[in-house]
């Protein structure tokens, strides 16, 4: 009867134990509140660390709390008094993990949540500051803390891929602008720019590269130049048929718009043929007659195409340009005449346009009209 007596008395001492253990863990979370409340950082987080890895502190939402409380406070602390590894993702974590366990209308999670803003808050502002530092690896390391923290703002992932892009960091920079313009539906011609430019260059993905400069068309439509880029690709391919029936599908779609017309032109020409090119650009300026890029490329074919008659008349022996000289010089002044008032109204739309003026200069000189030709030197000579 001694021996059961014996075992009995010990079932009772385990439980007072547990007991006595829990009541400890409570005080050092409680200790480490007062010690926050009083100011003493460097205490409150050895009592808040000693506790979080009790399992039975890890499901108490109040530690945890606690826990966010004390790194937040460190992490904003003006003195640096307390010295922790990135004191704001530690009361991120804290925070989450008090939203996992509490009901988000709690007190407790209500107030975890707001905790949360917090930290999203100086994440971006100390990341920011670290960025005009140009130490952008912990700024990233800051940016990544707020996108955990407000994974559907788009704030932590412009400064993040941006500070990554900066580092050098490409692939980084490449997730945070995917995930801007593919996930949250942000709008960037700059960001497009850069996936495109990272996965064609970088990258060597043709794939990928076309599939933004698309997304980038379906954003931007009246951003002629992605449309260009993706014919320019697809010629460089020598996909020329693709290309050609991505532009007529789309000319018979809008068959007033410019844009749509000069890109055919350009491939045309692209693809040597020189009379298609010719009847595209033309196209484009009839819908608009002030298109600057229609009128300045006509002008340039036309132009290319004197010059070329010119190079072919220079390269003549003696007896054959006494023979064939005085007609093919007629032929490339007839192209030079054809540019003339296309690449006029080139000038007209961008007046300073240092390779308009030069051109325009050159072909004055051909067709003799010196005084002309003087005054747009003049005007390159004081740019």
């Amino acid at each position: 009867m001694k021996q059961i007596k014996f075992l009995v008395l010990g079932l009772i001492v385990i439980p007072m134990l547990l007991q006595s253990c829990a009541s400890g863990l409570t005080a050092n979370i409680r200790k480490a509140g007062t010690s926050l409340e009083t100011g003493d950082l460097a205490e409150a987080k050895v009592l808040i660390d000693s506790a979080v890895v009790d399992s039975v502190a890890q499901q108490d939402p109040k530690a945890w709390m606690t826990y966010g409380d004390v790194y937040l406070a460190i992490a904003t602390d003006s003195t640096n008094s307390v010295d922790a590894e990135n004191p704001l993702l530690k009361a991120y974590q804290g925070y989450s993990r008090v939203v996992e366990m509490e009901d988000t209308a709690s007190l407790l999670g209500v107030q975890a949540n707001q905790q949360i803003e917090q930290v999203w808050a100086n994440a971006i502002n100390n990341g920011a500051s670290l960025y005009s530092a140009q130490n952008y690896d912990e700024a990233i390391k800051l940016f990544d803390v707020a996108k955990m923290a407000m994974p559907d703002d788009t704030t932590a992932y412009i400064y993040g891929g941006i500070s990554a892009q900066q580092a050098g960091n490409l692939e980084a920079a490449a997730e945070d602008y995917a995930f801007l313009v593919d996930s949250l539906d942000y709008e960037s011609k700059d960001f497009y720019n850069s996936l495109i430019y990272i996965y064609l260059v970088e990258n060597k993905n043709e794939e990928k590269a076309l599939d933004y400069l698309q997304k980038a068309q379906v954003a931007f439509p009246d951003d002629p130049e992605f449309l260009k880029r993706e014919i320019t690709m697809l010629i460089n391919n020598e996909k020329y048929d693709e290309a050609e029936q991505k532009l007529t599908k789309a000319i018979d779609a809008e068959p007033d718009n410019p844009m749509l017309y000069y890109n055919q032109g350009y491939l045309y020409e692209q693809m040597g043929k020189g009379e298609q090119a010719v009847e595209s650009y033309k196209k484009s300026i009839e819908q608009d007659a002030q298109y600057f890029d229609a009128n300045f490329n006509l002008a340039a074919y036309y132009y290319n195409e004197a010059a070329e008659i010119l190079a072919e008349a220079n390269n003549m022996e003696l007896k054959e340009y006494q023979e064939k000289g005085e007609e093919i010089e007629k032929q490339a002044k007839e192209y030079f005449e054809k540019a003339l008032p296309y690449l006029e109204t080139s000038q007209m739309l961008e007046p300073d346009n240092q390779k308009v003026l030069s051109t325009l200069s050159t072909i004055y000189q051909q067709l003799g009209m010196n005084e002309k030709a003087e005054e747009i030197d003049t005007k390159l000579e004081s740019m």
